[in-house]
């Protein structure tokens, strides 16, 4: 009787630590962290009277670079956030010969929702937060460039806010757009110094699509 009892509590015993075993191993499948890039096709719509800016798409490619921590509730919701450096800006013909590109690298923490297939092809929607850290200014008049570079510059607003859409597949790869909820440009602190040129924005609203990939990390260490 007493072998009996003792067989049953082993077996209750291994049964209990299986279960913790199981129970650990889906937690840690749940949280997993991805490291992200990304190319960017931006614009923005300028206005700035009695300039009438053409605006011109702007591709940029680097230094694009996120991580990126993922929860996923069940199967098919979830939620992620992290950190994210990106350049992003604009580009604007001014008139036939004077062309304008303003960019800033910006730190950013974003805050998304997933719908869809957590291991599979998913929607992801949220907002995210970016402050600028570094403006570039390149002037174009015919033939000739200037350049200005500033950090932490008052030329556009620091904190960026946005809201974005993204479509992910189960292969990594991702398709967003992004707006822009502020004015990129500050009025009153543009400098273009070209004469018969007075170029003060009123609006500058910004936007941008973007092709991207996401590495998991926990099957890069696999």
């Amino acid at each position: 009787m007493k072998k009996i009892y003792l067989i049953a509590m082993a077996t209750s015993l291994s049964f209990q630590v299986t279960a913790q075993d199981t129970a650990a191993a889906a937690a840690k499948k749940k949280i997993h962290s991805e490291s992200v890039s990304e190319l960017i096709f931006s614009w923005g719509k300028v206005e700035a009277s009695p300039l009438d800016p053409g605006t011109v798409v702007r591709f940029s490619c680097f230094f694009h670079l996120g991580q990126q921590v993922h929860i996923d509730f069940n199967k098919n919701t979830g939620f992620y956030t992290g950190l994210s450096l990106r350049n992003v800006g604009i580009i604007n013909n001014l008139n036939d010969s004077v062309k304008i590109k303003q960019r800033v690298y910006t730190l950013g923490i974003p805050i998304a929702f997933k719908f869809g297939d957590m291991t599979g092809t998913y929607i992801a929607v949220g907002v995210e937060g970016e402050f600028a850290i570094q403006y570039k200014q390149k002037v174009f008049v015919n033939d000739e460039k200037s350049k200005t570079n500033i950090w932490f510059s008052d030329r556009t607003n620091i904190f960026l806010p946005s809201a974005f859409g993204e479509l992910r597949t189960k292969y990594g790869t991702y398709l967003k757009f992004k707006y822009y909820l502020t004015d990129f440009l500050k009025p009153g602190k543009q400098h273009v110094n070209v004469p018969g040129i007075t170029y003060n924005p009123t609006k500058s609203q910004m936007a941008y699509v973007s092709i991207g990939y996401a590495f998991n990390n926990r099957r890069m260490r696999k």
